[in-house]
């Protein structure tokens, strides 16, 4: 089982905070998301959101400024498509004798605001066909499927089990290279994962997989039951299992897990609870 929150937010959300000068101009979170700052005549300072990939993402950007004004106010959360940049705020110089300066925290998480998710999708559960796992925590599991989480499922698996894609859609963001685990956060950055996005914008999130058990890569087109990669116990987890969920974005770089649906050899299963077996169809 694992803290499956806070794994999210090690791997999948990155938070900048830095005091910058007027000669700073950009400032960027590992290679998806930037923020680029333009100076103006005047003292105006325009603050400018890119997505450096070909995947929507959401970033909220907070300004503390120091003789600078805005009439959007300082805090602001938008999506932008992929290879894009957008305005997101502007400001101007109050004084111009004195010095312009500006805190400046930002946050993304992959993914749009504006999911509708579609709640009558059956999606497949994600081993092998007629192949039986048992849950070792459904959804509001009380070790850690809480908050963030609430509707993720952890399946017991054996190392190397074959895992499937529960739903078609474009990958988006894998880690391949791990290969530590163990039953305390210091592991959590170690996970391999995939990252699946659906045609309604949503999510849908492997963890744990072997070292070099990723058989996808970002760009891939899967479709709804293709091998994507085999089992394992790396990042933060005190047994070999595969957790899945499927999320939306949210403001501040958080994401939050929807309530989904599988099509199971005995029909459906609305509600994965701990200790129960399940066999894929």
């Amino acid at each position: 089982m694992t803290k499956a929150f806070f794994l999210r937010l090690v791997v999948l959300t990155f938070a900048v905070s830095t005091v910058f000068s007027v000669q700073a101009r950009q400032q960027c979170s590992q290679s998806w998301a930037c923020v680029d700052v333009k100076w103006g005549v005047g003292g105006k300072v325009d603050f400018y959101l890119r997505n450096n990939k070909a995947y929507p993402i959401t970033m909220t950007l907070e300004v503390e400024p120091q003789n600078l004004r805005s009439g959007q106010g300082n805090i602001i959360t938008k999506t932008i498509a992929g290879g894009t940049s957008v305005l997101a705020l502007s400001y101007e110089r109050l004084n111009p004798q004195k010095r312009v300066d500006y805190d400046m925290d930002y946050n993304w998480a992959v993914g749009s605001l504006n999911v509708k998710h579609d709640d009558d999708y059956l999606y497949r559960l994600p081993y092998g066909e007629v192949d039986e796992h048992y849950v070792v925590q459904g959804f509001n599991g009380g070790y850690s499927h809480r908050g963030f989480s609430k509707y993720a499922v952890d399946f017991a698996m054996p190392d190397g089990s074959k895992i499937y894609a529960a739903r078609e859609g474009i990958v988006v963001d894998t880690e391949f290279k791990n290969n530590r685990g163990g039953a305390s956060r210091r592991y959590a950055r170690y996970a391999n994962f995939v990252v699946i996005q659906h045609s309604d914008g949503s999510t849908g999130e492997y963890y744990h997989l072997q070292q070099y058990g990723v058989f996808v890569r970002p760009g891939d087109k899967v479709e709804r039951g293709q091998l994507i990669g085999s089992s394992g116990s790396t990042g933060f987890t005190s047994l070999p299992h595969l957790h899945f969920a499927v999320y939306k974005a949210m403001s501040d770089g958080d994401t939050q897990s929807l309530p989904i649906k599988f099509l199971a050899q005995r029909g459906v299963v609305e509600n994965p609870r701990s200790g129960q077996r399940y066999i894929a169809k």
